[in-house]
């Protein structure tokens, strides 16, 4: 009887122990992944400027081969300062994703407005451009002045320019446009310049870059969406087995937590004795806590994301980021390892002070 007793015990304390790692890693996903707070929380510390200028020379020079690739640096200080409206439209789009995964509502579909967006563009592009070239040609003398303002002149598109200002030799084209980007920065003014050409063709000069910047925000939408006929098929059948997963955690999660307790009353039942229970499930305890903070302490320790970034050459502002999110996720699992380790100890405790039942002596 007794062999068969510690049997079950045995068995009962090992589906304990496979429940316990199978919690975990529930309670971990319901503290992070699944857990709108968190994610908005990364969303927050996510460096999109740094991430932006470092991705930059790629992605921005890129889209800018057939305009004026110096508009580049232009580009990422308008970046950082819409990297606010930018994590708000990402946790707003996040909302509504979550919406969907979490069964609250039956179909997918993300607005991004984009209005706001426009009007500010309209504004903080020239602010950022005149800030920059300010920025640029301080400290610089008349000569490199020029030669740095006329390196801008050469990338700029010649087939583009109004009919005013594509009539003059190049050379005057190139004054002309000189001229109105020192006019821009606060500058003085071109020397040998003709008066009598300076008002018309600084006007068609400022027309052309006033119509670069209408067409560039012009393409931009007044809204974005993002649905089922924007993702396709396959996209769409992927959120949908994620939202079926997601239904199936979210019912049998606080199933898990039942389950623990039955097979604890059921040690207990097959025990029928405190001491040897307590001691059973201290042990169970013990050993999974024990391992779970050491495991967590090891993720803290090395930094397994210092291996990924080596060996895919990922940016240094994406690997910190992408650190302590990592950081953050093991403090979601800390006080789980923590408290299973210190439940574990007082049950172990009390198995000590608890005093085996003695049985009477035969005769007595």
């Amino acid at each position: 009887m007794g062999v068969l007793r510690s049997l079950a015990v045995s068995i009962l304390s090992f589906i304990l122990f496979l429940t316990l790692a199978v919690f975990s890693i529930a309670f971990m996903l319901k503290g992070t992944v699944l857990n709108y707070d968190f994610v908005s929380d990364q969303v927050d510390k996510v460096p999109i400027t740094d991430i932006a200028r470092d991705f930059g020379d790629e992605v921005i020079s890129s889209e800018l081969t057939q305009d004026m690739p110096f508009v580049k640096d232009v580009a990422l200080n308008v970046v950082e300062k819409q990297e606010p409206w930018i994590k708000d439209q990402l946790k707003d789009a996040i909302d509504s994703g979550y919406n969907y995964l979490l069964g609250e509502t039956d179909t997918l579909y993300i607005v991004i407005p984009l209005s706001e967006l426009k009007t500010d563009l309209q504004s903080t592009v020239p602010d950022e451009a005149r800030a920059y070239l300010q920025q640029e040609l301080v400290g610089k003398s008349e000569p490199e002045i020029s030669s740095y303002l006329q390196d801008i002149v050469r990338q700029i598109p010649r087939d583009s320019m109004p009919p005013d200002l594509a009539a003059l030799p190049r050379d005057m084209q190139d004054l002309a446009i000189e001229q109105y980007l020192r006019n821009f920065a606060g500058l003085n003014p071109v020397a040998g310049l003709p008066p009598e050409i300076t008002a018309s063709v600084e006007d068609s000069a400022g027309e052309y870059f006033d119509e670069f910047l209408e067409d560039f925000i012009d393409e931009i939408p007044e809204t974005y969406t993002i649905d089922e006929s924007t993702l396709g098929s396959e996209t769409m059948d992927a959120l949908s087995t994620a939202r079926t997963a997601v239904g199936y955690f979210q019912t049998y999660y606080p199933w898990m937590i039942v389950l623990m307790i039955v097979l604890a009353a059921l040690i207990f039942v097959t025990n029928m004795n405190i001491r040897a229970t307590a001691r059973a499930l201290g042990i169970n305890l013990c050993i999974f806590g024990g391992l779970d903070l050491i495991g967590i302490i090891v993720v803290k320790t090395i930094q397994p994301f210092h291996f990924i970034t080596d060996a895919f050459d990922i940016p240094d502002t994406l690997s910190t980021w992408a650190e302590g999110m990592a950081n953050d996720v093991t403090s979601v699992a800390l006080p789980l390892a923590i408290g299973l380790l210190a439940a574990g100890v007082v049950l172990l405790v009390v198995s000590f002070i608890i005093k085996p039942k003695v049985l009477p002596e035969a005769g007595e």
